[in-house]
């Protein structure tokens, strides 16, 4: 168990009334954590007759160019990109390329990438040099609305095992399957070819649960991860852009984090909402068990691996209630504001993921995208698994070793130093309280 500074004035359980509190703190971190969700704009949601179909990758049923009716499909006349966007289900039908860009749109947008994505395709386009060669596909799934989770049943979402079935998790869980059965089947297609994917919200989600479920890390240029429900401490990414604290938790990590709590204790159900109420506490108050999280995380495919760490960028704004759910929990615990109004203010953050505030992220990725490509169009592709140099990176180390899984981890252990919706300190005070702890 970590224990970090205290966010919160102390509280502890009182031995009256704690049915009622535990259904009234149960009832919000669901809400929180799951109507809250990614947070799909209710008046950009899909329509069902706009969705994308939900064929397994490989499937016929998309054509190569297919995009769904009423979509705002980026062709190739608005991206330097030659080639349209085609469905995960068609992209054998691609020549092979440099590199595969692609893109996951988020809850309720429609295909092929959503406008966050679009947007995050069109600035890594104007980043490009014009040499080698670029393919564009659009993952093929659900995107299911979070507000489908109104129908599901709070008390089996925190504490049965396994977790019931939900449009929205099955929705992310269909989204990593598939994207991960595509980096697969397309590595033994294009074994040269390199890989970049940007994701969104849900998008995102479901890209760190690919990159759980498969090894692309020898051949990844870049994994561009904004507004991260299962983003958490210690996760193994780059922050570039973004405004949160290193220590921010996503809405769905957070969840798995409880579920793993209670599922620790077990005993009857009285004890585990018990343990609900104080571990909800806890969190906001600083104890963050590292351990026990990887592990909940890890039943979830819900782990990036350390082999990813160096070309993963997670991008969290300060206040998207999606991946930094602490603060808005924390206000709403101690009565310094409403739902609703957490709700309202994470809304108008969670929205705010434009290209102008990833500008670190995205130049980054096109260097690599850069690198990878013009040694391509030369006849020197990058071999896999080496370390990608960059001019700006130059002299950088070649291999990802124990050095660097150190910095890592140093990294994520100075985020929980931090303490959980604390927010971004300044660099004197991070330092002080470091060498404060030494002594």
């Amino acid at each position: 168990m970590i224990r970090l500074p205290r966010v919160l004035p102390p509280r502890r359980l009182r031995s009256g009334g704690r049915r009622g509190t535990g259904a009234r703190i149960a009832g919000l971190v669901i809400s929180l954590a799951l109507l809250g969700g990614p947070m799909a704009d209710p008046a950009a949601a899909a329509d069902p007759s706009d969705s994308p179909s939900t064929t397994s990758p490989g499937s016929p049923a998309s054509s190569a160019s297919a995009v769904p009716a009423g979509s705002a499909s980026p062709t190739a006349s608005s991206s330097p990109w030659r080639s349209a966007p085609v469905a995960s289900g068609s992209a054998s039908s691609q020549p092979c390329a440099s590199v595969m860009f692609v893109g996951v749109r988020g809850s309720g947008e429609k295909a092929p990438f959503g406008s966050t994505v679009t947007g995050i395709r069109d600035s890594l386009a104007s980043r490009w040099n014009g040499r080698g060669t670029v393919r564009q596909v659009w993952l093929d799934y659900p995107a299911a609305d979070p507000l489908t989770l109104k129908t599901a049943s709070m008390s089996s979402l925190l504490f049965d095992t396994p977790m019931p079935s939900t449009p929205y998790f099955d929705s992310a869980r269909v989204g990593a399957e598939r994207l991960a059965a595509l980096l697969a089947s397309q590595s033994t297609r294009c074994p040269r070819e390199w890989v970049v994917l940007a994701g969104f919200s849900q998008g995102a989600q479901a890209i760190t649960e690919a990159l759980a479920r498969t090894d692309v890390s020898s051949r990844l240029a870049g994994a561009i991860l904004a507004g991260n429900p299962d983003h958490h401490p210690g996760q193994n990414v780059q922050e570039l852009s973004g405004t949160a604290g290193l220590s921010s938790i996503g809405l769905s990590a957070l969840l798995y984090y409880l579920r793993g709590r209670v599922e620790q204790v077990g005993g009857s159900r009285d004890s585990q909402v018990k343990t609900l109420i104080q571990t909800t506490i806890d969190v906001h108050q600083g104890d963050y068990d590292l351990v026990q999280a990887r592990r909940a995380l890890a039943g979830h495919h819900a782990l990036i691996s350390p082999d990813a760490y160096p070309n993963s960028y997670s991008i969290c704004l300060s206040g998207d209630l999606v991946c930094d759910s602490a603060p808005a929990m924390a206000r709403i615990l101690t009565m310094q504001s409403t739902f609703d109004q957490e709700l309202d203010r994470g809304l108008q953050v969670h929205r705010k993921y434009t290209p102008d505030r990833l500008g670190s992220t995205l130049d980054a990725v096109a260097r690599q995208m850069n690198t990878v490509t013009a040694a391509a169009s030369q006849g020197h592709p990058v071999p896999h698994g080496q370390q990608i140099r960059t001019p700006a990176q130059a002299p950088a180390v070649t291999a990802w070793g124990r050095p660097q899984i150190l910095v890592a981890v140093g990294a994520g252990l100075l985020g929980l130093a931090i303490g959980i919706g604390a927010g971004v300190l300044g660099h004197r005070r991070v330092v002080g309280s470091a060498r404060h702890q030494k002594q």
